[in-house]
């Protein structure tokens, strides 16, 4: 970037993230952002973000339909720099008509600022916005979140093991609700007996952290996962207050990558209508938090994920027409052994086609452990 700017101007609207990131990447001296009443929770918002990176702020009111309202309140300002993506559109072509087209530019979904002739001025770094400053963005604290980093990377061989063994899961659902078994598959045996979450005592192994079996080596796993695929910052286990209202939110894991922030909520249970119910909690804590820009995640074990139906090649009995035509052919298939797998598989394969479903339509993508690894690595945009 070869100019430099010691005044950025912007409107202010319901778009937070494009005036934080800009100002952040040409760094002015001063940012003056053109408010009014009705987006004034906005402008706070901008304001503290922009004051918690090192940057002065000054508030204006402006009407924003008046030409002579907006010219009264930008008369002291020489060449400044005009961030034209929020406000009014008369707003826009009011600064426009002001200042000239050589002081206008633009934020776009790419990462990339330009002039209105697609001039590229500057191309946003990729790691501007930690989970800290996306917090001051959009009127949430961090009140607490787990700290025990080093406890978590000390198993990653045992949290590993536990994601890439889809067989165990019911062995951990038992262990979970008893707190003990008499025998456990012996290479889970002994990892977890070496990382302290469960102690052979007794004749029997019984469980001394309760938590990591219930369900929280998939939330290490995801955190794991994320930081070796280079999120810029990955937290885990973090509970985030909004500012004035008092309303506390559980977030698994939270991270950002490209100045995007990333949601990501892991349920092991079976119960996939429970899940669904939480989808509609999930995408609006990330519409709430993530902003224009966020990205919500439902990360899953491999035991619901079932996307395509029973191959008819492993069930050679199943009868050749649908349900619908012969109930009773069905129903008289269902009591054989081969039937109650049959229905047992379809019925997973039905709770997850209704899951996606709904995750689909709310934006939320669902992961597993080995989707999380494989993918996931270069998304999102800038």
């Amino acid at each position: 970037m070869n100019r430099t700017f010691k005044v950025m101007v912007s409107p202010v609207s319901t778009q937070v993230f494009p005036v934080v990131v800009t100002a952040l990447t040409i760094r002015p001296e001063r940012v003056v952002l053109l408010t009014t009443p009705k987006v004034e929770i906005f402008t706070k918002l901008i304001k503290r973000a922009l004051l918690f990176a090192g940057i002065e702020v000054e508030e204006r009111n402006i009407n924003p339909y008046s030409f002579n309202s907006i010219k009264e309140k930008t008369k002291d300002l020489q060449n400044p720099f005009l961030l034209l993506n929020c406000g009014t559109k008369f707003t826009a072509i009011a600064l426009f008509r002001l200042f000239g087209e050589e002081n206008a530019y633009y934020y776009t979904p790419e990462g990339k600022i330009i002039d209105f002739n697609s001039n590229l001025l500057e191309k946003v770094s990729q790691k501007l916005v930690d989970v800290e400053l996306h917090s001051q963005m959009y009127g949430f604290e961090i009140v607490e979140e787990r700290q025990d980093h080093e406890k978590i990377r000390m198993r990653e061989k045992l949290t590993r093991y536990i994601a890439s063994k889809p067989s165990l899961l019911p062995v951990l659902t038992k262990l979970y609700l008893k707190g003990s078994a008499r025998i456990l598959p012996n290479e889970f045996a002994g990892l977890a007996k070496k990382f302290e979450v469960v102690v052979y005592r007794g004749g029997k192994y019984v469980v001394l952290d309760r938590e990591y079996i219930g369900g929280k080596w998939l939330e290490e796993f995801t955190f794991l996962e994320l930081l070796k695929k280079n999120f810029y910052d990955v937290r885990i286990g973090v509970k985030v207050e909004w500012y004035e209202k008092g309303v506390i939110n559980e977030i698994d894991v939270m991270a950002t990558k490209h100045n995007q922030l990333h949601i990501f909520s892991c349920k092991t249970g079976k119960n996939v209508k429970e899940i669904a119910k939480h989808l509609y909690e999930l995408e609006e804590l990330t519409e709430r938090i993530g902003g224009d820009f966020g990205k919500s995640f439902l990360v899953i074990t491999e035991n619901i994920y079932v996307k395509s139906p029973p191959r008819r090649e492993d069930f050679p009995n199943a009868p050749s027409v649908p349900y619908k035509v012969a109930p009773s052919t069905w129903n008289e298939y269902y009591k054989t052994e081969e039937g109650q797998r049959f229905k047992k598989l379809f019925r997973i394969y039905n709770s997850f086609k209704y899951l996606h479903k709904r995750a689909s339509l709310l934006g939320i993508e669902i992961l597993t452990p080995e989707i999380l690894k494989r993918n996931l690595g270069g998304r999102s945009g800038a």
